[in-house]
């Protein structure tokens, strides 16, 4: 975890707002870079993203912050989520809809003819 996560995370989670809700998220200045980075140290940045995706698009009443997405409440509520075998497979349905995976299409054939020859 470093400055650069923090950061990332957080222009990560002002992309997501605008795609998913379309409005802005309220940021505030020092104390959403500590909660990041406090939640940094339990989770992963990927992990935070696809927390980030689950809430905005699930809680919509919620303001759209970062407070909001780390309070007690939301967590207490995402780790009862989790363990429903379904949570997965709609949070990925989520993350496709918004960011959807690209493919880039170089890679395809770096294998030479064998993708064509099991058609």
């Amino acid at each position: 975890m470093n400055k650069k996560d923090i950061k990332l995370f957080i222009d990560f989670f002002h992309e997501a707002s605008l795609k998913i809700r379309r409005e802005k998220p309220a940021f505030i200045r020092g104390k959403d870079g500590n909660l990041v980075k406090s939640a940094l140290k339990k989770f992963s940045r990927s992990q935070l993203e696809m927390m980030a995706v689950w809430f905005l698009a699930k809680k919509p009443k919620l303001k759209i912050s970062l407070g909001a997405m780390l309070s007690k409440k939301v967590l207490e509520e995402l780790a009862r989520k989790i363990r429903d075998p379904n949570f997965w497979k709609e949070l990925d349905e989520i993350y496709g809809q918004y960011f959807p995976r690209q493919i880039d299409i170089s890679t395809l054939f770096l294998y030479g003819n064998d993708f064509a020859k099991r058609k």
